[in-house]
């Protein structure tokens, strides 16, 4: 199909357990609305969805803040269709014997909050408006990545227990909040997504758009990560980095090998 009026709408960034999501959203408008998409081999489900039923469908993970926008935006567009309805009925003349129409029952509803809520932007050009929209749009998908308990961590205190490594702590309140510490043996384990750290292992791909911004978050938090580590040694602590990479399938056992070896080597030196 042909479609016209491309612009940019949202960014996701998104950790699933296996691989990394990077997703350009975009807004069109279809060049002839009677057109049906051609399908391709891989793409023979594919189905319009309305908006009204956009919250009906059961989501991916990394989908639910596209939803939650889309959703938005069209709530925000009736308020304003709303509105200009009732300018237009203001204005026009009606006949006198004509029966008035029953008040429709509001919705007690309350709308969700918008990218831009308790933003000022009447300062902002329309471009400066846009940038301001993205980079909240890219705060809310991030929002969908959690902070603690993902796959990978649940992996390692998996195999951390299974050696009868017990014991520790979660998010232990040390130089940067270590997933896993053992406070009595001095010891901190960081899960560190590659994506979101920066592997220096398996190199990963890095956003095409906002390039400045994706540049200083990660430098951000690399200086972060090395200075946790460099607080930690001076404190007399043990800082074990674990890459999400280093704990696939295929390198999963030679992985926490090490770190169980390194954990009990640093108890017996206490």
């Amino acid at each position: 199909m042909k479609v016209t009026n491309l612009r940019d709408f949202y960014t996701v960034e998104y950790d699933y357990p296996d691989f990394h999501l990077s997703m350009e959203c975009y807004y069109c408008s279809l060049a002839d609305e009677s057109d049906e998409p051609q399908k391709h081999d891989r793409q023979l489900d594919i189905r319009w969805i309305p908006r009204t039923s956009l919250a009906t469908v059961e989501w991916m993970p990394a989908d639910k803040g596209l939803i939650d926008a889309l959703i938005e935006l069209k709530e925000d567009r009736l308020e304003a269709n709303g509105a200009a309805n009732d300018a237009e009925a203001a204005t026009t003349e009606h006949p006198a014997a004509k029966p008035k129409r029953a008040p429709k029952r509001r919705s007690k509803k309350r709308p969700k909050p918008g990218l831009l809520d308790g933003i000022d932007t009447s300062d902002l050009s329309a471009d400066e408006r846009e940038l301001v929209r993205r980079r909240a749009a890219i705060k809310k998908s991030m929002k969908g990545n959690k902070r603690a308990n993902t796959k990978p961590e649940l992996l390692v205190r998996q195999r951390l227990r299974a050696a009868g490594l017990t014991g520790y702590r979660l998010e232990w309140k040390v130089p940067g909040k270590p997933d896993i510490a053992f406070p009595g043996r001095k010891i901190a384990i960081f899960v560190n997504g590659c994506f979101w750290h920066r592997c220096p292992k398996c190199n990963p791909s890095q956003p095409k758009r906002n390039v400045e911004f994706w540049e200083a978050k990660f430098r951000r938090n690399v200086e972060r990560d090395r200075a946790a580590v460099a607080a930690l040694t001076q404190m007399g602590w043990t800082p074990i980095t674990i890459w999400e990479c280093e704990l696939k399938k295929d390198r999963i056992d030679a992985t926490m090998e090490r770190v169980i070896e390194q954990v009990r080597a640093a108890e017996s030196q206490r």
